[in-house]
């Protein structure tokens, strides 16, 4: 799309003409715009632009191998971190549920594409919206907290569809893990720094000190080795494991022997 096609009241579209908008933010000088996507959402329709600027160089990794952290995703908390640190988990979904349940209500009441239920059914859609909106900001603080402290980052291979098929499927879909994973590696590869995927087998078992395998149940929140005496939380365990075994990975080991030059001089300051 042309420069030309925007301005800061209207946009040019193909085959649609000329369409008022709400300018969010204005278009940095020297950048051009690539695409356009239009997205209808309960609260009125959006338009997305991407940008491209031909000055920016290609960020290859710039990352200090010893500021690595291991990261475990929970339902007790959202994140615990190699280092202790713990993010709680929000529960947008749960804490609005009676809400939901109400609004409902109300739609079952409505005769089916009468006005009222048009109107009910544009109250429930912006409930949703307004969760996601939510949902989607804490996953964007929570990563900008993680890639602001650490230069690589190591997180388990979920399988997310799989989980979503059990009894804890409402409390995983609320979580979000999916769109937070995915966030995660965007903003990271922006950023030059990395993110490594590994395998999640035994990381909640397994000693994170002695490699003993400690078999667990989802009721033992504790790890307690009985070969070296080590006691601390169970995801702090996994995050550890995580860790070791993302430090220990091929990439990061390619990385120690051919140490590329980064494509910038410190780090990034991120942004959504």
């Amino acid at each position: 799309m042309k420069q030309s096609c925007l301005d800061s009241r209207y946009i040019g579209l193909p085959k649609i003409g000329k369409v008022k908008i709400i300018l969010h933010r204005p278009i940095p000088d020297g950048f051009q715009i690539k695409t356009a996507t239009i997205t209808h959402k309960p609260d009125g329709w959006y338009v997305s632009l991407s940008l491209e600027d031909g000055t920016v160089p290609t960020v290859s990794p710039d990352v200090k191998v010893d500021n690595a952290v291991g990261i475990d995703v929970g339902l007790k908390d959202f994140l615990v971190t190699s280092s202790g640190e713990s993010v709680p988990i929000p529960h947008y979904a749960r804490k609005s549920e009676k809400q939901r349940k109400l609004l409902n209500k109300s739609l079952a009441r409505k005769k089916k594409g009468s006005h009222q239920w048009n109107k009910s059914r544009k109250r429930l859609s912006k409930h949703y919206q307004k969760i996601a909106n939510q949902r989607q900001d804490f996953h964007f603080k929570t990563v900008n907290w993680l890639l602001d402290k650490y230069d690589i980052v190591g997180y388990e291979r979920l399988n997310i569809a799989g989980l979503a098929k059990t009894r804890l499927s409402k409390s995983i879909l609320d979580a979000g893990w999916g769109q937070f994973i995915s966030i995660l590696v965007n903003k990271a590869e922006r950023a030059g720094l990395l993110t490594i995927e590994v395998d999640a087998s035994g990381t909640t078992q397994n000693c994170s000190n002695c490699g003993e395998k400690v078999p667990k149940t989802l009721k033992d929140r504790w790890h307690s080795c009985p070969g070296c005496g080590l006691e601390l939380d169970r995801d702090h365990n996994a995050a550890i494991n995580i860790k070791h075994r993302a430090v220990g990975h091929s990439v990061l080991k390619a990385y120690r022997v051919s140490e590329p030059i980064g494509g910038v001089g410190k780090k990034p300051t991120l942004s959504r």
